[in-house]
């Protein structure tokens, strides 16, 4: 059986349970992991074009905190974070051992220009339960324009959804085929709705998702973003406090763990605890950690990294 819809999961994630309201809270039932830093995007909206950092992560770290995570009842691991994970050779090994560990759902978000298709088919083999196609471009001059990279890929990522879809079916696999969208306004978004419509057929479901800020980088690019990170655009979240820093762990590829699902940014005031030193479950509940949720309980995140993103709200 195929995983359900993948917006009542995301739903799941950005509403915070009472259980977790607090400071010190029990494990977040999701975590994304950084298998790779390296990305062959360099979109404008994206904290990526601020971040310099490439690499992959280290393979003995990722054995470790995805079993002290799933030791803790981590339910949801997402193989991937800031990066590109479709460039990390051992993408299909990290899924199986997540999957041999115990995870019951592994998910996978990608761009989908690199995902050639023995690397998909090698995935859905592994046992990845949820993959998701991010396609925001309308055209390949506006990724080309946005992106920074050739136009070419424009047409490697829609391919790569549908023959995600042919190799699923015809392999039988148990792999949900997903689609998200940055809903623009006016003609731009009319384009985006005919890209949407184009893959469809080929995806179990497809949803709308604000321009976020993405730690400053769509601010930088001129771009209009809205504050915060209230969500999936159908099922918008108040801004404060913000469900990244109590339901959903994000791990960087050099170990770090972050607060925020926009990743950790230049200065690097997003790091609640290097899990290179402390297992998942002190940095889970640090004292920067609790400091920090303290300030969103309150809704007055003035004077902590937070500010810029959802002070104004």
């Amino acid at each position: 059986m195929r995983p359900g819809k993948i917006t009542d999961r995301i739903d799941a994630v950005t509403g915070i349970p009472s259980s977790h309201l607090g400071t010190v809270i029990p494990p977040p039932r999701s975590v994304k992991i950084e298998l790779t830093a390296n990305c062959n995007y360099r979109c404008k909206f994206c904290v990526k074009s601020i971040r310099p950092d490439n690499g992959n992560m280290d393979r003995k770290f990722y054995s470790r905190v995805i079993r002290e995570m799933r030791a803790l009842g981590v339910e949801e691991l997402g193989a991937f974070f800031i990066g590109e994970s479709f460039l990390c050779q051992w993408l299909p090994e990290a899924i199986a051992e997540a999957k041999d560990v115990g995870f019951p759902y592994v998910f996978l978000t990608t761009n989908g220009a690199a995902a050639k298709p023995k690397m998909l088919e090698d995935c859905m083999k592994a046992g990845l339960d949820s993959l998701k196609f991010s396609l925001n471009f309308t055209d390949a001059d506006q990724l080309y324009e946005v992106a920074q990279v050739s136009p070419g890929n424009f047409y490697k990522a829609l391919d790569a959804v549908r023959t995600a879809r042919r190799i699923r079916d015809a392999g039988s696999y148990q792999c949900g085929l997903y689609a998200s969208s940055i809903a623009f306004d006016g003609e731009q978004g009319e384009r985006m709705r005919t890209v949407v419509a184009a893959i469809a057929p080929y995806v179990d479901e497809h949803y709308w998702l604000p321009l976020f800020n993405m730690r400053g980088a769509s601010d930088a690019a001129g771009m209009a973003p809205i504050q915060g990170n209230p969500g999936r655009l159908a099922k918008m979240r108040e801004p404060l406090p913000c469900w990244s820093a109590f339901t959903e762990g994000h791990i960087t590829k050099d170990g770090k763990l972050v607060a925020c699902c926009f990743g950790a940014g230049l200065d690097g005031n997003m790091v609640m605890a290097d899990l290179n030193e402390v297992s998942f479950e002190v940095g889970w509940n640090s004292v920067r950690f609790q400091k920090l949720r303290e300030s969103h309980l309150a809704r007055d995140v003035r004077g902590t990294p937070c500010e810029d993103c959802v002070a104004s709200r």
